[in-house]
């Protein structure tokens, strides 16, 4: 599915383009590997959330399709299978959540 060239967003003073958004969550879903501890509220948390604020109800579907890349980007890592398993869980936990968060502001805002 081709992604809508036409989203962009801000975050933190930056603007980002559906590229820059892609390698943005890329990057982020990665350092949560480091930030595991931390249930929730991460980086990647804050940026998905940011992300789905700005973006048209129309094109939110790139979120799940950038997180399907990003499954598919560490499962053709050298990482122990364990730890591939580990990172996916934990990247879509965060994608979960502030996907969840973001639903529960906009029911509350109706």
């Amino acid at each position: 599915m081709e992604m809508p060239q036409r989203v962009s967003v801000r975050y933190k003073d930056a603007s980002y383009n559906i590229d820059e958004i892609r390698l943005k969550t890329f990057r982020l879903g990665l350092q949560i590997w480091d930030e595991q501890s931390k249930p929730r509220k991460t980086e990647l948390y804050e940026f998905i959330l940011a992300c789905l604020k700005q973006v048209d109800r129309q094109d939110r579907f790139i979120f799940s399709l950038l997180f399907i890349e990003l499954a598919d980007v560490i499962r053709d890592t050298s990482l122990k299978k364990t730890m591939k398993e580990d990172l996916i869980k934990v990247a879509f936990r965060e994608f979960a959540f502030a996907l969840t968060d973001f639903e529960d502001i906009a029911v509350k805002s109706n």
